[in-house]
């Protein structure tokens, strides 16, 4: 494993909390490296007001080999639960990376879907079985609603933004891919008995496979 860690910090913004973020992240890369075979990775951590607004960060895997985490140190969420939420998101964007070096990301949405949701799982196993709050963000009827517009669109290409963080214009909820794709991954979880930490490499016809 050679994991690097690149702080993006010219103008001194990420100073109040680098120690933190240092220590959260070699601890993290140790957690996680115990649960997934992570190699070679850069890793950006900059600042940017573009994040998840109840946590103050988001994260982005582009490909194999980098992933980037965007920290807001003005959002007031920030601190709430920042050793978790910092962990979170790498095993999140961890997982993302293992699967552009497998069976890839994806290009439609019944494989985002799975890519997302099986990030979601290995985020629920690293939060001691609680899952992300975006991936349970419906309700069951909303759920139900939204999965019955998704199941004919599984082997088209997709709009990534309306889907996974809405569009009033298209009446898409917010985070409606996530909570679609953990759903969907829970099933295929519950019935093969395997943890998301071992399904990295699992094609995402395989887990949607009777579905459409």
């Amino acid at each position: 494993m050679a994991v690097h860690l690149h702080l993006l910090n010219a103008r001194g913004r990420l100073n109040p909390l680098r120690e933190r973020i240092e220590r959260v992240f070699w601890q993290g890369v140790d957690t996680i490296a115990a649960l997934l075979p992570i190699g070679k990775i850069d890793v950006v951590v900059q600042t940017g007001p573009f994040v998840i607004l109840e946590t103050g960060m988001t994260g982005y895997s582009r490909a194999a080999d980098v992933l980037e985490i965007t920290i807001d140190p003005n959002n007031t969420n920030l601190l709430h639960n920042f050793d978790t939420e910092l962990l979170a998101t790498l095993g999140h964007e961890f997982h993302h990376c293992l699967r552009h070096d497998g069976p890839g990301y994806g290009q439609t949405l019944g494989e985002a879907l799975v890519s997302e949701g099986l990030a979601c799982h290995f985020e629920t196993e690293l939060r001691g079985g609680m899952a992300p709050f975006y991936a349970r963000f419906l309700d069951q009827e909303a759920s139900e609603a939204m999965w019955a517009r998704a199941l004919p669109e599984l082997h088209n290409f997709y709009n990534h933004r309306a889907w996974f963080f809405g569009s009033a214009e298209q009446n898409i909820p917010r985070f409606t891919g996530y909570s679609l794709g953990y759903n969907l991954v829970a099933t295929y979880i519950k019935a093969a008995g395997t943890p998301a930490s071992q399904l990295w490499n699992t094609p995402a016809e395989v887990i949607y496979a009777g579905l459409a």
